[in-house]
């Protein structure tokens, strides 16, 4: 399987605004985020406070691992080599993490109207952080 691979998340100037988003989303730590929460909410019950300190610790730790692999996939398999990029990038894990609950859910104070705030908050917030989107 040589040969030169599509750098499809490569973010360029010739990009719309839209796409340099949906590029900036790491879309696969996000599913892979959603697919492990979904088997961890089926082992352990969030209303039974043992399960629920459990659930609790496994969501940020998974958050940490995927939030920290996120330059790491970028750069080595999507072949993204803006240093820009991976770090808006990275940052977006948390932000995305926070707009769908994420381990930030189990905190009491967590509304879901707050991720949905933030979420376009940031997507607005990139193209005046990010050089590449002007």
């Amino acid at each position: 399987m040589g040969g030169k691979r599509n750098m499809t998340r490569t973010v360029s100037r010739t990009d719309t605004y839209m796409s340099r988003v949906l590029k900036y989303i790491p879309s696969e730590i996000v599913m892979a985020y959603v697919a492990i929460d979904g088997i961890l909410r089926t082992c352990y019950n969030p209303n039974v406070w043992a399960d629920r300190q459990m659930l609790w610790k496994l969501s940020w730790i998974i958050a940490a691992i995927l939030t920290t692999l996120t330059p790491l996939w970028l750069r080595r398999v999507m072949r993204v080599r803006r240093a820009s990029q991976l770090l808006i990038s990275t940052i977006s894990v948390p932000v995305w993490l926070f707009a769908l609950g994420g381990p930030f859910a189990l905190f009491d104070w967590y509304r879901p109207a707050l991720g949905a705030i933030a979420l376009p908050l940031y997507t607005l917030i990139l193209p005046i952080i990010s050089r590449s989107a002007r």
